[in-house]
């Protein structure tokens, strides 16, 4: 039997999964990041299949989601999407400091997953955060420079007002230091599941594909599992959901 509540960590609103029996117990504990304009009960059928697995699942509202949405954005609006994830990496130590200061986490086994916008966060707060024990990334993306470069020419932009390709990349230099593309040794032979449908028309299956196809074979990658489903869009399966689960339980 398990336990959802919902608590706040630092004015973050989140939803904790854990089994009834287990809740006061130090676990290993799993972060799961939801997908651009979702909120954190999104997270609610992954971050079951998680606790499964004996963890304490957290799903976050991300910035300018869900209950946070009356939050202020200042910024670039052609930054908003990245000022949003930067945000998630901003704030995950916090999170997980919480959990674990209160022996309820185990320091040693945290994990983090995510879908989509959830994904990109995913692979940033591995190349940022060597204390991260595993990952999981569902229809997300390694390569934060590239897919800003995509999203200039895609679906993404349609009505939107013109953006200067120069200017864009420009303001993402600072995402190049957590950019698994280009630091893929930062894997660092974590183990890592990675998801994705060959149809997808949000988040380019390419790129992702590239990026696995450029890291087979190295000593850093060998514990990176790579799924994908042919035909398949931009919507995981809920078999995929358990499978993520089951293989970051198994490690």
């Amino acid at each position: 039997m398990f336990i959802v509540e919902r608590k706040e960590i630092h004015q973050i609103p989140i939803l904790e999964i854990v089994a009834i029996d287990k809740k006061d117990e130090t676990l290993p504990l799993a972060v799961f990041f939801h997908g651009v304009t979702n909120q954190k009960e999104k997270g609610l059928e992954p971050g079951y299949e998680l606790a499964k697995q004996g963890m304490r699942v957290i799903i976050p509202d991300a910035f300018l989601h869900g209950e946070r949405k009356a939050e202020t954005y200042n910024g670039h609006k052609e930054m908003e999407f990245w000022s949003i994830v930067w945000r998630s990496i901003e704030e995950l130590p916090f999170l997980v400091d919480a959990y674990v200061s209160e022996g309820l986490a185990r320091e040693d086994r945290i994990f983090v997953t995510g879908l989509s916008m959830g994904g990109i966060t995913t692979c940033m707060a591995l190349a940022r955060y060597p204390w991260i024990y595993a990952g999981g990334c569902l229809m997300g993306n390694p390569d934060p420079i590239g897919f800003t470069e995509w999203i200039l020419t895609s679906q993404w932009l349609e009505g939107q007002p013109p953006v200067n390709p120069e200017d864009a990349v420009a303001l993402m230099a600072p995402f190049r230091e957590v950019s698994l593309k280009e630091h893929p040794e930062k894997i660092a032979g974590r183990p890592f599941y990675v998801w994705h449908g060959t149809a997808d028309q949000s988040v380019p299956f390419d790129q992702m594909n590239d990026f696995i196809a450029s890291i087979e074979g190295e000593p850093y990658a060998e514990n990176v599992k790579f799924v994908y489903q042919e035909g398949h869009g931009h919507k995981v399966p809920y078999a995929t959901f358990m499978e993520m689960a089951e293989f970051l339980g198994s490690v």
